[in-house]
């Protein structure tokens, strides 16, 4: 068995709920707005779950027809998928699990495209992020007023943080890159060249190799 995906323990996370049927655990998913966090489908949660039973970390609890619908088998937890969900969800929460943005790369080799092509896309980006950030703050403060409890909704609050943290930083760094004060274009001053050779030249090894990868 190896390690559980983001959506297993998605789905895991709802049969600690209750009981259910791959159907009912996508529907869920959706309405929770889950589909941020992760790339879901039902193909991938149905998927989930034969792994998921596979392994022995859920079991079938009975299948039942309504009308003229297919089948559906209903799943529950186990107690093996108690311990690997809480085992996987502690990873999740604590341990590293480097991500590699393509914004960042994008930003790191900005500079080799003029400035006013830059400027239109941070500002398209800043439009994109802008109402999804309104339409998160609209959601998060509508299942509020309703009453849910900030422990169910940390997740959402970290997204709107993050949010908010990058269009300051959008507004900051297009208000510079306007107003010239980044000097884009010109090329790298001399001095800092000089610096860093010399810096390779006597740091001791380690240390020339952390300058090199933080540039």
């Amino acid at each position: 068995m190896g390690e559980l995906s983001a959506v297993a323990v998605l789905v895991l996370g709802l049969l600690h709920e209750q009981p259910m049927h791959p159907y009912q655990m996508h529907q869920n998913l959706v309405e929770r707005g889950d589909a941020r966090l992760v790339r879901i489908s039902l193909g991938a949660v149905y998927h989930g779950v034969e792994r998921l039973e596979r392994d022995g970390l859920v079991g079938v609890v009975g299948t039942d027809r309504t009308g003229n619908r297919p089948e559906r088998t209903t799943y529950r937890i186990t107690e093996t998928g108690q311990a690997a969900f809480a085992r996987r969800l502690t990873s999740f929460l604590g341990d590293d699990h480097p991500t590699y943005p393509l914004f960042s790369v994008g930003l790191a080799e900005a500079t080799d495209l003029p400035r006013d092509v830059v400027t239109a896309q941070l500002e398209r980006r800043r439009a994109r992020e802008a109402g999804r950030l309104a339409d998160l703050e609209s959601a998060y403060e509508r299942i509020r007023a309703q009453g849910l409890p900030r422990r169910y909704v940390l997740d959402v609050e970290h997204d709107l943080h993050l949010m908010r943290a990058e269009l300051a930083w959008l507004d900051g760094a297009l208000a510079e890159i306007r107003d010239g004060s980044f000097l884009w274009g010109e090329p790298i001053p001399a001095a800092f060249v000089e610096a860093y050779r010399a810096a390779r030249r006597h740091a001791p090894q380690a240390e020339a190799d952390d300058l090199t990868a933080a540039l």
